[in-house]
Formats: C-alpha cells, sequence, structure tokens
C-alpha cells in the first residue's frame, strides 16, 4: 500500500469506515482506498487537508446512533475534525489560500460546503503559534474546557477542584483554567505513575490520583477532606459514582465525557450514587461547545492570554504519515500521550 503524497500528480487518498465497528476498534474497521480529487459546485469549497485531530468521540458518530451528529455511515471517509487549506473556493466567504478549521474526514481532498452541519468552516486568523494549535489548545479540547470550566462548573477562588482524565486534550486544560480562575487545589485523575507525575510536574494540578493503582476513595478523603467545590468529568462510569459522595453541600458538577464506557454504544453506565444530588443539592449540568458558538472568539482570546501569560500549557503529540490515522484513534482508547493527539497529513502552500 504506497500512502505517499503527490501534490504534482494529486491522488485522493482515502480511509473509509469499512464496517459498523462493535465493541472496541479493530483494523478490519477501516478500508484505504484512492480516488479522483472532487470538483466543488456553487457554495462550495474545495479543501487539501493539513491536520487530522483525534478524539474519543469520533467512535461515538461511528455508532448507529451517531450521539450528537448523524451516524457515520459504512463506506465513507472517516470523520474528524481537521484543518485544511481551501484549493478551490465557489462561495464568496471563501478564497484560495485560506487555512480553514472544522469537520473533514480522513482524506487528503474533500468538498465541503461551509455552511452545512453543525459547525461552519472558520477561518483561521494569521498567528505567530503553530498552526496545530488550531485542533488543540484553540479547538474543540480546549473550548471546550474554557466553557466548561469557566461558564458551566463556575470555578472560583478558593475552590477545591477534581478533573477525571486529566491527560486527555480537554482535562490536561482544564486544570490550569482551574488555577488561573483562583481555585485553591486542582486534583486530577490518570492512570499509571508516569502520567500521575506528568499532570504534577507539567500540567498546572497540585496532586494525582491513579485510578489503577489507587483506593480512589481513600485518596480523594485523603487530597480533599473538607469535600470537593467543583468536579469536571470525562469518564463517568466508577469514577464519576464514587464522586457524588465526595461533594460538598451546593457543589457543582459538569458532564463532558464518558470515556469509561468506550463510546461503542450510548447505553452508558448511569449513576448508583445520584441520590446525593437532593441530599447535597448538587448542580449537575452538560457542557456542549455547539451551545457556545457565538463565544467562540472570546474563548480563544483568554485561552491565549493565559498561554502567553505562562497560567496555561500547549501539549500535543503530533505524528506523521496518512497509514497511520486508523491506529493512532484505536490508541484514544488503549492509551496515549498526554495532550491533544494529532496526525500531520500535509504543509500549507
Amino acid at each position: 500500500m504506497n500512502v505517499t503524497r503527490n501534490l504534482n500528480q494529486p491522488v485522493n487518498r482515502q480511509w473509509l469506515m469499512s464496517r459498523r465497528p462493535v465493541g472496541d476498534l479493530s483494523p478490519e474497521d477501516f478500508q484505504y482506498k484512492e480516488g479522483p480529487v472532487p470538483e466543488p459546485g456553487d457554495g462550495e469549497v474545495l479543501l487539501r487537508t493539513l491536520y487530522f485531530g483525534f478524539d474519543a468521540t469520533q467512535r461515538l458518530w461511528m455508532t448507529e446512533d451517531g450521539g450528537y451528529m448523524p451516524p457515520q455511515a459504512p463506506g465513507t471517509p472517516v470523520r474528524t475534525m481537521g484543518i485544511g487549506q481551501v484549493v478551490t473556493s465557489r462561495h464568496p466567504d471563501y478564497k484560495e489560500g485560506d487555512l480553514v478549521d472544522g469537520f473533514m474526514t480522513w482524506e487528503d481532498y474533500l468538498v465541503v460546503r461551509p455552511e452545512s452541519g453543525p459547525w461552519p468552516l472558520r477561518v483561521l486568523p494569521k498567528a505567530n503559534y503553530p498552526l496545530s494549535w488550531n485542533l488543540g489548545m484553540f479547538g474543540v479540547g480546549g473550548l471546550t474546557a474554557y466553557f466548561g470550566t469557566a461558564d458551566v462548573l463556575r470555578v472560583q477562588q478558593g475552590d477545591t477542584v477534581v478533573v477525571s482524565a486529566a491527560t486527555g486534550a480537554t482535562g490536561f486544560v482544564v486544570g490550569g483554567i482551574a488555577k488561573a480562575l483562583g481555585a485553591k487545589k486542582v486534583i486530577g485523575f490518570a492512570g499509571g505513575a508516569d502520567k500521575c507525575r506528568w499532570i504534577v510536574e507539567s500540567g498546572h494540578y497540585d496532586a494525582a490520583i491513579d485510578y489503577k493503582s489507587d483506593d480512589i476513595a481513600v485518596r480523594l478523603r485523603e487530597l480533599c477532606p473538607d469535600g470537593v467545590d467543583a468536579y469536571y468529568d470525562n469518564v463517568g462510569g466508577d469514577i464519576l459514582d464514587e464522586m457524588f459522595l465526595h461533594m460538598k453541600p451546593r457543589g457543582r458538577m459538569v458532564i463532558c465525557g464518558a470515556m469509561s464506557q468506550g463510546y461503542a454504544d450510548l447505553n452508558f453506565q448511569g449513576p448508583k450514587n445520584y441520590g446525593q444530588i437532593v441530599t447535597k443539592m448538587l448542580r449537575v449540568e452538560g457542557v456542549h461547545l455547539f451551545y457556545f458558538a457565538d463565544r467562540i472568539e472570546q474563548g480563544a482570546k483568554q485561552l491565549a492570554e493565559w498561554v502567553q501569560q505562562g497560567k496555561l500549557r500547549v501539549e500535543e503529540d503530533v505524528h506523521e504519515g496518512f497509514e497511520k490515522a486508523p491506529a493512532l484513534l484505536m490508541s484514544v482508547f488503549t492509551g496515549k500521550n498526554p495532550g491533544k493527539l494529532i496526525l500531520k497529513a500535509g504543509d500549507p502552500v
């Protein structure tokens, strides 16, 4: 299989979802294909892809339900958040050479109708930071962390904050945001000694809980003897259930994801301890970036300010090689490096 891109004789390389996955993702769920470069119609643009982001929700889009997106159909290129460059435009708001981000697919070239779907193509501003940061810190992960922490969780001065999946693209940013907003103590869940050490040394966390080896209830009582003011949940399952028992009266919880459930379907494990919502008068609320679409510029500006001040760290795990796309998505669920996982598909021209 030759997957080298040739810009002089363009061929559209694609990775298709070959079948509806059942359970954990496997190589057989993907098919490599080559085809012609498509042509845009009126109101459309032709993009050449430059970067693909990898997120757990891609697995959810592959289910029959699709989650918050229309389900992906077998035999179509795998859906992703990406960065691309406009090759040909038949849309008045986009011109040749524009760098954009938004929903894309695992292929070299794709035709997009910019206003269709839940997230219009965003023309990226000229900036003095790496282009890939628009997928991580200034993309879905960082912006979800910002609005989830500042607007939904409403972290404030003196709070004790706990975050699950603290090495993920969203979780590691939440820790820094919580400290920037004045939290007294920020504690993160991570898997393994190395990742626990990383979030303390590099991720602005004060302490870590190893969900693989620690007694979670004991560690929470040690680290949060007076209880938890705010909890940012990315995993669901047993950790979410345990956190209900450690919240302070009138504590706040935000539900962002359910990584522990694998996203193979929407039959997530519900909490047994949800009676604590009544007993402690907890506020439990979800966060979804689509509901903040009109405030993206504001969120990105604040994140950039904190990055410049050293209050937030940008962490990326960037790979090259179109052939690696399926394996990288599978690694999201089997163990990856901290930060945003990205595949570089090409350079802008």
